[in-house]
């Protein structure tokens, strides 16, 4: 008798659990979805200003001062960016509602003037910091917080972006990298649902993008898949790397945040103008749809990187995420045209190798190929996933990522990504 009663106490507890998060969900999902909904419309104006009138990006030192000083009058000079959101979900240390408007404002004045930067991991900042916020103020205890941050995370993700699949794994397993938190699992799909659902009703397009080319399953696409995954996954190490370097060489060498954002816009100046193209600034989504269509640059991965951690190390605010698609979608579409495979398939499968090399993903990675690009290919996907992520290393482009279990056999390691 004693056990029949123990086991419907935690049947009812069970239950209790679930329509907390429910509740909390929605709430989260709602809110987070609006303010997902307002940053992404904003970013689309700031994009189309900018492209319409190119010479604005002769302006981005001035877009870097005003990002120092709104962040300086906040007292968030040290904030610590996304990678806050990955230590408070492992620590007390929590984001500050603060985050919010301040990565929202920084954001859109990057993209604005021309910075080449992403926006999903504002997205994140965005989403988490108001979760946060929330939680906070109805009282919940750390446990819950860290929940509920993952729920915001999520939310954020998916209003913006518009892939509620990959808004909700990609908080979960980017955290811990060998450890899925499935007790955010509820919370934080229910909540991306929420914000896709908010995104949608406001008219924001979710990305689809058509590839042509996807082989026969059979042992040499296979093959060719496996080698361009595991160029990709070299490249998201060299992409990791370069962003850590930028953004260690300018706090180095320029002490003052003022001169070394000027600075970092001015080399950003100097080189549109020594390659003669615009393609590099912003996000470049137009040039990962014209990549997955076939056409792409021989050496524009490589200059996105180049691009992408000369203005995010100067201090400019956005995301890796987007920068980090654009350089896989166009390496896949130079690199399919040396093995033989078709140029569109292969920048979709650089697209998700990249992206895993560089977040850890895999699973992620996986449900990202087929939400963008449709089921059909997805067995090539979940192999490129799997080789970017092995081949990869511990680098990631979160120094407060941490790898819990091995990439190469079942051994608890517990290490920060390089």
């Amino acid at each position: 008798m004693s056990f029949d009663l123990d086991h419907l106490r935690n049947i009812i507890h069970s239950i209790k659990i679930f329509f907390k998060w429910v509740f909390f969900s929605i709430i989260i999902g709602l809110i987070v979805g609006i303010f997902g909904t307002l940053f992404h419309y904003s970013i689309e104006i700031a994009t189309k200003v900018r492209m319409d009138n190119p010479w604005i990006f002769w302006f981005l030192p001035v877009g870097g001062i005003l990002i120092v000083f709104f962040y300086s009058i906040s007292n968030m000079l040290d904030d610590k960016g996304t990678n806050l959101l990955f230590l408070s979900v492992r620590s007390d240390e929590k984001p500050s509602i603060k985050t919010a408007p301040l990565i929202f404002v920084a954001t859109t004045l990057t993209h604005l003037f021309g910075g080449s930067s992403g926006r999903e991991g504002a997205a994140l900042q965005l989403g988490g910091s108001i979760a946060c916020g929330i939680g906070q103020k109805l009282k919940l205890d750390d446990k819950d917080l860290n929940l509920v941050i993952m729920c915001g995370m999520s939310a954020g993700f998916s209003a913006l972006f518009r892939t509620p699949l990959t808004a909700a794994l990609f908080s979960i397993e980017v955290i811990s990298i060998g450890v899925m938190h499935y007790s955010a699992l509820v919370p934080c799909a229910l909540a991306s649902i929420i914000g896709y659902s908010i995104s949608g009703f406001f008219k924001v397009s979710a990305p689809f993008f058509k590839i042509t080319g996807i082989p026969v399953l059979d042992i040499l696409p296979v093959i060719k898949v496996i080698f361009l995954a595991s160029i990709c996954a070299l490249v998201s190490i060299l992409f990791c790397h370069a962003m850590h370097v930028c953004n260690k060489s300018y706090k180095k060498y320029i002490k003052n945040p003022y001169l070394r954002i000027v600075a970092g816009g001015f080399i950003v100046i100097v080189l549109t103008l020594i390659v003669d193209s615009n393609d590099y600034l912003g996000a470049g989504m137009d040039i990962i749809e014209n990549a997955i269509n076939g056409d792409a640059s021989t050496w524009a991965w490589l200059l996105k990187i180049i691009f992408t951690a000369l203005t995010l190390g100067a201090g400019f605010k956005g995301g890796e995420i987007v920068p980090a698609f654009f350089v896989g979608a166009t390496l896949g579409n130079v690199v399919s045209g040396l093995i033989g495979l078709n140029p569109s398939f292969g920048a979709a499968i650089g697209l998700i190798a990249l992206f895993c090399g560089v977040t850890n993903c895999p699973i992620t990675a996986f449900i990202l190929g087929i939400e963008i690009f449709g089921a059909h290919g997805a067995l090539f996907f979940m192999v490129a996933s799997a080789v970017s992520y092995m081949l990869s290393g511990y680098y990631g482009l979160y120094s407060e990522q941490k790898i819990v279990y091995s990439k190469l056999k079942p051994e608890f390691i517990d290490k920060r990504s390089i």
